[in-house]
């Protein structure tokens, strides 16, 4: 009586002849381990993002500052023209880091998860045989892929801008230096304001709108404001991590009905700044990933719940 060699030809040490065809009970299919599964998910991520008109506007908006340079250096007076270093800093932190970082957060990671959601493909990507913290992590290298990118490429163009004026120089290495720090700071924005947005994508169903109320209405708000509030923004910590500058940034004051009152200011030195960021960032990311575990928001909304 004869039977297929995949069922019966065995070896001496007792297993199957044929390994591609029958596995014994102990052994599990390779799957390629965690890295391999968190470089599929932020090639997966960089391929969407990539094919995503939201690229191109963000893009074209992250450049408009660098105009700002030129068209002071060909129609400003050269009795009336401003120090390079001046527009430089003053594009860097009023811009970039206070309005581009914030925004590029929102525009990217803001719906890393959240388009997901919405799409109803949440339930069949977490079928998926792959650790979900490497899915998030994934997604979210994908995002500081593309927004350092840009970000850092316009700030790029607006230094080089700059260096039309007086007092800039691409060749200084102390003018490059203040470069290298402000670029530093815009990426640890983007780590802590990112990772807040993949939260909020994870646990809201408008997460760009909370982002726009937290990021450009809560922060300016809790500037103004007497007391310790400002220590709930993350503008607090990226604002202690700038160069000091000739151009100092002075206590804000608040204008009232009687009058002009300063507001106390209490600084944050730069190491506990930079904590203080890392912080925000392991913990947003630590509960988004929390929430594709233990929560069941994409089964539910993709059976209508």
């Amino acid at each position: 009586m004869s039977t297929s060699s995949a069922e019966t030809d065995l070896s001496s040490s007792g297993k199957p002849a044929n390994r591609g065809t029958l596995f014994l009970p102990s052994e599990r299919p390779d799957h390629g381990g965690y890295i391999k599964a968190l470089y599929a998910s932020c090639r997966h991520a960089l391929t969407t993002l990539a094919r995503r008109r939201r690229l191109a506007l963000a893009a074209l908006i992250a450049f408009l500052p660098v105009l700002a340079p030129l068209a002071l250096a060909f129609f400003s007076p050269s009795e009336y023209a401003e120090s390079g270093n001046q527009v430089f800093v003053r594009l860097a932190e009023d811009i970039h880091v206070d309005v581009f970082t914030p925004l590029l957060a929102l525009f990217f990671a803001g719906m890393l998860i959240a388009e997901d959601i919405e799409m109803r493909t949440m339930t069949y990507i977490l079928t998926r045989p792959m650790p979900r913290s490497a899915w998030v992590l994934g997604r979210f290298l994908a995002y500081m892929i593309v927004a350092t990118l840009i970000l850092l490429v316009s700030a790029l163009l607006t230094f080089a801008a700059s260096s039309l004026h007086a007092k800039l120089s691409l060749v200084s290495q102390a003018d490059l230096k203040l470069f290298a720090h402000y670029c530093g700071v815009m990426i640890l924005g983007l780590l802590a304001y990112g990772s807040f947005s993949v939260f909020l994508g994870a646990f809201t169903k408008r997460p760009i709108i909370y982002g726009v109320i937290l990021f450009y209405g809560w922060q300016h708000l809790a500037t103004l404001v007497p007391g310790l509030v400002d220590f709930f923004t993350i503008k607090k910590y990226t604002t202690a991590l700038l160069p000091l500058m000739a151009t100092q940034r002075h206590n804000p004051v608040i204008e009232t009905v009687l009058g002009n009152i300063q507001r106390e200011v209490f600084y944050v030195g730069m190491p506990k700044a930079f904590a203080a960021l890392i912080i925000i960032t392991v913990v947003s990311l630590l509960l988004t990933v929390y929430a594709t575990y233990k929560r069941e928001y994409a089964s539910d909304r993709a059976a209508g719940g």
